[in-house]
């Protein structure tokens, strides 16, 4: 005997994909909001779950030497302004060389065969009397944070401050300026106009770094246009832009060291033999450019004078450490372990985490941090991985020792203090085999976290805390994630850029790709839900430019439609007909939502493991066309039904319209105790469930 029809409601999915571990969880508010798989398709924070969009091809890595065999690339963010960001991308080449691209809009920046000016300030210490003096600066050198590069006699002019006689000539790739009557003052500053070479048309800026540079292991904090790099065993470099086109490195040359990193203890130059002893982690905080970490002093810190950043001085000197509020300071973080600093942030305080702890580093009560007044305190210990953390809202989120656990790092103000959360307790199951090996925040429009997991997955976390959304999705494609990296963009949305492994006519090939925005089109032609994917325009029936692409089957949307799969063949695919103006060429990936279902009380308890069948559903559908229905049979798999949106009223050889509301479908199937079903899109258009309605039947 069966009792009458019960309507249950999956009104939101914010909880993302829970672990199965949770499957008899029907109590837990969570479980009601999530959903037992979730496979490209992000939670978005009002409720609903849409489709992820595709990747867009931008270049292929092997083109410009791209090592295979060791496959060493990442990606880090250049934020300049709200509209002017870049993707920086390290890689090492067959040469074994490791250079830097720059990635921009839609794709690598090449050289405009156009010459860049420039101003660059030079700063150096003057201890003369007035006479006249000669000062040397070495193309390359760090004066008051700037870089001097690509400079030639025919590209260097000059205006002086501070004097009122000069003479300048280059040689030897250094600037050499003579200077009569030098007005008292402790520092000489000389603006340099620059003029640089023009780079060749369409030749792709790079940038070679020095020998020894670790992709792996950087860390890197930014600072206008200058990124500060810290490694191990490599003393501090720093690149600058200056240009889109120009890009430069130094060596950070110290005005003063502390007696801890390499120095010669006569000329305070630094001592190479001694590599390990240069610091590994770097960040900003409280106008202090911050050290912590080497390989000799794994727990020290080091933060230089306020407001001059390469002042670290121990020593005495004009310029140097002495015993103001403004002075450098070094401090070392007793935990009674030796436990690595692996991470620094600057958020209200100064936040460390080392393998074992997690810290704070703040000035005495209220006051900013000084050489008088320094308190560090230990406030939790579950222990760091070596990746940059997040800052989301007024929370930092850190990747724990293991690589399987993403934190939380926030103040209480309940307890006065700041407490560590796991934020993937509900969803161990991603990490149960593969660590976290990158991350990045897209702020915009959703604000989720994308992670690489080592075997090439990506994970997805939309988070945001103040309206309790803590959903985790998954994300495949053909091939494998190896980087990723999120900046502005120019749309009101924030960019995803990713390197991605794909093996193409049975090599491995990296390609730059970045991820289009969400969805928020009138049309099926607006999609673009196909990776690596091109839009291009047909000429008659051919469509060329998918040599990336050759050999593998591709999918199809043309002019809002989709058409039938192609093979690429000699980079190019033919079209059933001509006519067509604009397609979309990719790699297809499938989507799918698969919700947990919630209990039925009966008049003998509840309705879990009973026997049960599902009669109807409705699903709540926004902007979507196309798309299958389905369950899962224990002897056939997954069975599945395409759900069709052409109506008798649609014009025959025209777009479908998108389809907002509820799609009813009769749902027939016999009882099963663990009556479930899913909604999946294979093809590449849009899908967006906002929430489902089944009728369900329990025996009784």
């Amino acid at each position: 005997m069966a009792m009458g029809g019960v309507h249950r409601i999956k009104h939101t999915f914010t909880a993302g994909e829970l672990s199965e571990r949770l499957g008899a969880r029907l109590d837990f508010d969570r479980f009601k909001n999530g959903c037992k798989k979730l496979r490209n398709m992000t939670c978005q924070v009002q409720g609903p779950v849409t489709r992820r969009p595709g990747m867009r091809f931008l270049y292929d890595l092997n083109e410009i030497y791209f090592d295979t065999a060791v496959a060493r690339v990442r990606m880090i963010p250049f934020v300049f302004s709200e509209t002017l960001a870049y993707t920086l991308i390290f890689f090492q080449a067959e040469s074994g060389e490791i250079y830097m691209v720059i990635g921009s809009d839609d794709g690598l920046i090449v050289g405009t065969g156009a010459t860049t000016s420039y101003t660059k300030t030079l700063k150096q210490l003057y201890e003369g009397t007035g006479e006249d003096n000669v000062f040397t600066f070495p193309v390359g050198e760090t004066y008051n944070s700037s870089i001097v590069s690509l400079i030639d006699t025919d590209s260097v002019r000059t205006e002086l401050e501070e004097t009122t006689d000069y003479t300048i000539s280059v040689v030897d790739n250094s600037i050499t300026v003579n200077v009569s009557n030098v007005l008292e003052a402790e520092y000489i500053e000389i603006d340099i106009s620059l003029t640089t070479p023009a780079i060749p048309i369409g030749t792709i800026v790079a940038l070679d770094l020095p020998v020894g540079f670790n992709i792996e292991e950087f860390d890197y904090a930014q600072s206008l246009d200058e990124v500060y790099i810290a490694q191990p065993n490599m003393q501090p470099i720093v690149i600058i832009r200056n240009s889109a086109e120009h890009w430069a490195w130094a060596d950070l040359n110290f005005k003063c060291y502390p007696d801890e990193w390499p120095v010669d203890p006569i000329t305070r130059e630094p001592d190479y033999t001694a590599a390990s002893n240069w610091p590994e982690t770097v960040t900003f905080h409280q106008q202090r450019l911050m050290f912590g970490g080497s390989t000799m002093h794994p727990q020290t810190s080091w933060a230089s004078a306020a407001g001059d950043y390469l002042n670290f001085g121990d020593f005495d000197g004009v310029g140097c450490s002495g015993v103001n509020a403004a002075d450098s300071i070094t401090y070392r973080l007793d935990s009674g372990t030796m436990n690595k600093i692996k991470w620094m942030i600057s958020v209200k305080v100064l936040a460390i985490g080392t393998i074992g702890n997690e810290w704070t580093v703040q000035g005495a009560g209220q006051a900013s941090m000084a050489p008088q007044s320094l308190l560090a305190q230990r406030q939790t210990n579950m222990g760091s991985e070596k990746i940059k953390p997040l800052m989301v809202g007024l929370s930092t989120l850190f990747v724990e020792r293991h690589g399987r656990t993403i934190n939380e790092f926030k103040y209480e103000y309940t307890t006065d203090s700041y407490e560590t959360s796991d934020r993937s307790v509900l969803a161990t199951h991603f990490t149960d085999y593969y660590s976290i090996v990158d991350w990045t925040f897209q702020q915009m429009p959703d604000q989720v976290i994308w992670m690489v997991r080592e075997d090439g997955a990506l994970l997805g976390c939309t988070y945001q805390r103040e309206h309790k959304v803590v959903g985790w999705h998954l994300h495949d494609t053909l091939g494998e994630f190896k980087t990723v990296c999120s900046i502005p963009g120019k749309s009101r949305t924030d960019e995803v850029w990713a390197i991605v492994k794909r093996v193409v006519s049975g090599e491995d090939h990296y390609f730059v790709e970045k991820m289009e925005d969400e969805f928020t089109g009138v049309t099926a032609a607006e999609g673009r839900f196909l990776d690596s994917h091109l839009v291009l325009s047909p000429t008659g029936t051919l469509v060329s430019g998918l040599g990336h692409l050759e050999g593998l089957e591709v999918d199809i949307l043309a002019d809002g439609t989709v058409h039938p799969s192609r093979i690429v063949e000699s980079g190019q695919i033919s079209l059933d007909s001509d006519g067509y103006t604009e397609v979309v060429v990719g790699l297809p990936y499938v989507s799918e939502v698969r919700p947990y279902l919630s209990d039925i009380p009966t008049s003998s308890g509840t309705s879990f493991g009973r026997m049960q069948r599902i009669t109807d559903v409705d699903i709540d559908f926004y902007k979507t066309l196309g798309g299958y229905i389905g369950r899962y049979d224990s002897e056939d798999g997954d069975v599945e039904e395409e759900l069709m949106f052409r109506v008798p009223a649609d014009p025959t050889g025209e777009q479908v319209p998108l389809f907002s509301g509820i799609y009813h479908y009769p749902f027939l199937e016999g009882f099963d105790r663990t009556a479930e079903y899913f909604i999946r899109q294979k093809q590449p258009l849009p899908m967006t469930v906002r929430g489902v309605v089944d009728t369900v039947e329990v025996a009784i």
